[in-house]
């Protein structure tokens, strides 16, 4: 998936590279310090963890759903995300050791871990929204406006509706969010000094009132 095709992405985003090969070279760095570690999600979570830091970078610390970038929102506001909620295993010690396999784990903002908790995601779906591989940037798109919409192939799937709806990937402050990525990315690119100010108090700006949109709930269209 290139950068130019995918929702997630500004013109200054890298690309997310080789996440699976990633993912597991770090399930190996972990369980060569942990031999008896039986859920890697234990580790990866922790936020005192060297480990949770190295999974963010995976995703080039973004929400591998919405694209919000750590850093501009605060620490707090991300976790670790499991792909296929708990619910879908069974509520048994092996449940909970499939449940936080590296493979089931991904990066991701409060909101939408929070918003997609409750979700059942079973196949074709499973595939479909993959967020390793990038297939997820198939079903959404941003507008001209930078709001994230669904992609006309499936705005008639009532699950990828439902997977719209619950994530709040609609939402004004996702748009914002994009903006503040836009912003952050000239602002590093940026070699004059007084632009670079200048763009620096601007994303100031934009992040300030995306955060009391948020505190506020006016984050509807």
């Amino acid at each position: 998936m290139t950068r130019d095709k995918d929702y997630r992405n500004t013109e200054y985003c890298p690309v997310m590279d080789r996440v699976e090969e990633q993912k597991k070279t770090l399930e190996k760095e972990i369980r060569s310090e942990y031999s008896r570690t039986k859920i890697v999600y234990n580790k990866v979570s922790n936020r005192n963890s060297v480990y949770h830091k190295k999974f963010a970078q995976i995703y080039n610390n973004k929400c591998a759903y919405c694209g919000a970038l750590w850093g501009l929102l605060p620490v707090e506001s991300f976790e670790v995300d499991h792909f296929l909620n708990e619910a879908s295993f069974p509520n048994t010690i092996e449940g909970r050791i499939e449940a936080g396999k590296m493979i089931n784990l991904t990066w991701a903002c409060i909101s939408c871990n929070r918003g997609k908790c409750g979700i059942m995601i079973k196949p074709p779906y499973d595939d479909l929204l993959n967020v390793d591989n990038g297939n997820i940037a198939t079903v959404f798109r941003r507008d001209s406006d930078y709001y994230i919409r669904v992609c006309d192939t499936y705005k008639s799937d009532a699950f990828v509706q439902q997977f719209y709806e619950k994530l709040h990937l609609g939402y004004e402050t996702r748009r914002l969010d994009y903006l503040g990525l836009q912003l952050e990315g000239k602002y590093r690119a940026e070699k004059d000094e007084k632009r670079k100010c200048k763009l620096g108090e601007s994303l100031s700006i934009l992040m300030k009132k995306r955060n009391r949109m948020a505190v506020t709930g006016r984050s509807l269209l």
